[in-house]
Protein backbone atom coordinates (compact mmCIF):
# COMPACT_ATOMS: atom_id res chain seq x y z
CA UNK A 1 0.00 0.00 0.00
CA UNK A 2 0.79 3.35 -0.69
CA UNK A 3 3.16 4.93 2.40
CA UNK A 4 3.89 8.51 3.31
CA UNK A 5 7.26 9.90 3.27
CA UNK A 6 6.92 12.54 6.31
CA UNK A 7 5.13 10.26 8.78
CA UNK A 8 5.51 6.91 7.50
CA UNK A 9 1.82 5.59 7.83
CA UNK A 10 -0.02 3.66 5.07
CA UNK A 11 -3.16 4.76 3.53
CA UNK A 12 -5.93 2.87 3.51
CA UNK A 13 -7.79 1.66 -0.01
CA UNK A 14 -10.08 4.81 0.36
CA UNK A 15 -7.15 7.40 0.35
CA UNK A 16 -5.45 5.77 -2.27
CA UNK A 17 -8.69 6.06 -4.51
CA UNK A 18 -9.40 9.39 -3.51
CA UNK A 19 -5.56 10.26 -5.01
CA UNK A 20 -7.04 9.00 -8.39
CA UNK A 21 -10.49 10.85 -8.38
CA UNK A 22 -8.27 14.40 -7.89
CA UNK A 23 -6.81 16.41 -10.45
CA UNK A 24 -4.79 18.19 -8.35
CA UNK A 25 -0.94 16.93 -8.22
CA UNK A 26 -0.76 16.72 -4.87
CA UNK A 27 -2.64 15.65 -1.87
CA UNK A 28 -2.27 15.67 1.87
CA UNK A 29 -1.46 13.07 3.73
CA UNK A 30 -4.81 11.47 5.87
CA UNK A 31 -3.18 10.88 8.66
CA UNK A 32 0.02 13.92 8.83
CA UNK A 33 -1.69 16.41 6.55
CA UNK A 34 1.36 16.79 4.35
CA UNK A 35 1.42 17.10 0.87
CA UNK A 36 2.13 14.05 -1.01
CA UNK A 37 2.92 13.68 -5.03
CA UNK A 38 3.19 10.66 -7.37
CA UNK A 39 6.84 9.58 -7.79
CA UNK A 40 8.47 9.50 -11.22
CA UNK A 41 9.15 5.86 -10.84
CA UNK A 42 5.47 5.44 -10.15
CA UNK A 43 4.25 7.36 -13.51
CA UNK A 44 6.65 5.33 -15.55
CA UNK A 45 5.80 1.92 -14.58
CA UNK A 46 2.05 3.23 -14.42
CA UNK A 47 2.62 4.23 -18.13
CA UNK A 48 3.35 0.70 -18.78
CA UNK A 49 1.13 -0.95 -16.95
CA UNK A 50 -1.56 1.02 -18.77
CA UNK A 51 -0.89 0.24 -22.06
CA UNK A 52 -2.24 -3.56 -20.98
CA UNK A 53 -5.85 -2.05 -22.05
CA UNK A 54 -5.79 -2.31 -25.32
CA UNK A 55 -3.89 -5.62 -25.49
CA UNK A 56 -7.16 -7.40 -26.27
CA UNK A 57 -7.84 -5.60 -29.28
CA UNK A 58 -4.34 -6.59 -30.74
CA UNK A 59 -5.36 -10.42 -29.45
CA UNK A 60 -8.58 -10.16 -31.19
CA UNK A 61 -6.62 -8.83 -34.69
CA UNK A 62 -4.70 -12.04 -34.95
CA UNK A 63 -6.52 -14.42 -33.10
CA UNK A 64 -10.47 -15.82 -33.68
CA UNK A 65 -11.51 -15.10 -30.18
CA UNK A 66 -15.43 -14.80 -29.55
CA UNK A 67 -17.39 -11.65 -28.10
CA UNK A 68 -17.43 -13.48 -24.70
CA UNK A 69 -13.71 -13.71 -24.65
CA UNK A 70 -12.97 -10.14 -25.69
CA UNK A 71 -15.30 -9.43 -22.98
CA UNK A 72 -13.12 -11.75 -20.22
CA UNK A 73 -10.24 -10.11 -21.56
CA UNK A 74 -11.37 -6.39 -21.36
CA UNK A 75 -12.53 -7.06 -17.96
CA UNK A 76 -9.40 -9.22 -16.45
CA UNK A 77 -7.33 -6.34 -18.21
CA UNK A 78 -8.92 -3.62 -16.77
CA UNK A 79 -9.00 -5.21 -13.13
CA UNK A 80 -5.32 -6.31 -13.52
CA UNK A 81 -4.48 -2.30 -14.15
CA UNK A 82 -6.87 -1.26 -11.32
CA UNK A 83 -4.82 -3.49 -8.47
CA UNK A 84 -1.86 -2.28 -9.67
CA UNK A 85 -2.77 0.74 -9.50
CA UNK A 86 -4.26 0.43 -6.00
CA UNK A 87 -1.29 -1.46 -4.37
CA UNK A 88 1.70 0.15 -6.39
CA UNK A 89 0.56 3.66 -6.03
CA UNK A 90 4.32 5.71 -4.87
CA UNK A 91 4.21 9.15 -3.54
CA UNK A 92 6.44 11.52 -2.73
CA UNK A 93 7.12 14.50 -0.25
CA UNK A 94 8.49 16.59 -3.11
CA UNK A 95 7.22 17.05 -6.38
CA UNK A 96 9.45 15.64 -9.10
CA UNK A 97 9.96 17.87 -12.03
CA UNK A 98 10.24 15.94 -14.98
CA UNK A 99 10.84 18.46 -17.41
CA UNK A 100 14.44 19.13 -15.85
CA UNK A 101 15.01 15.39 -15.49
CA UNK A 102 17.68 13.94 -17.84
CA UNK A 103 17.07 10.66 -19.82
CA UNK A 104 20.51 8.42 -20.78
Amino acid sequence: MTRCKSCGDNWNVRATLKRYTTSAPGMACPYCGETQYLSQKYRERSMFITLLIPLPILIQAFFDVHLEGMIVLFVSAFLLVIMFHLFALEVEAEEEDWRNRFYY
